[in-house]
């Protein structure tokens, strides 16, 4: 059977490219320890809602000064169906968050939770069930507590 020379270059393009896409991705097991789950609170200093990953960055006090955690999460259209959209926060906004702590001892974390406690907003994004850890009763079931200045949220 004849094959053009176009679609040898078609197939030779797609081995060279599409094992290259796959590699990239990775799982969030790899970046983020399951069973290292903290509570940050601060404040929103920026929201990334994009594919593939969306970032939440968080400023919190510490005793070192205000430190950035990078939240990261997923991409606008599974966050939507989770009730996350880009109305849902603001800069300034003050939240407590749940997630697993990265690996790597870089401050980011695999987002589980957002609660907003001056409204009350909360919304679940983790990969198992809710826990119930982003209600104020959730506080400590299971979790590192690593900033939480305000006991009563």
């Amino acid at each position: 059977m004849y094959l053009s020379k176009t679609f040898h270059k078609i197939i030779a393009v797609l081995i060279v490219v599409v094992p290259g896409a796959v590699a990239a991705h990775h799982t969030w097991v790899v970046e983020y320890d399951r069973d290292d789950v903290v509570i940050l609170e601060g404040t929103v200093a920026e929201v990334n809602l994009t594919s593939p990953h969306s970032r939440i960055f968080i400023e919190v006090e510490g005793a070192d000064g205000t430190e950035v955690w990078a939240g990261e999460t997923w991409p606008l259209g599974a966050l939507y169906r989770r009730g996350l959209t880009i109305a849902s926060l603001t800069v300034g906004d003050v939240v407590r968050v749940t997630g697993e702590r990265a690996r790597e001892g870089r401050p980011g974390l695999h987002l589980r939770s957002i609660f907003r406690p001056a409204d009350e907003w909360r919304v679940w994004i983790g990969l198992r069930q809710d826990t119930g850890e982003n209600t104020a009763e959730g506080i400590g079931d299971g979790v590192n507590q690593i900033q939480l200045e305000d006991e009563s949220v």
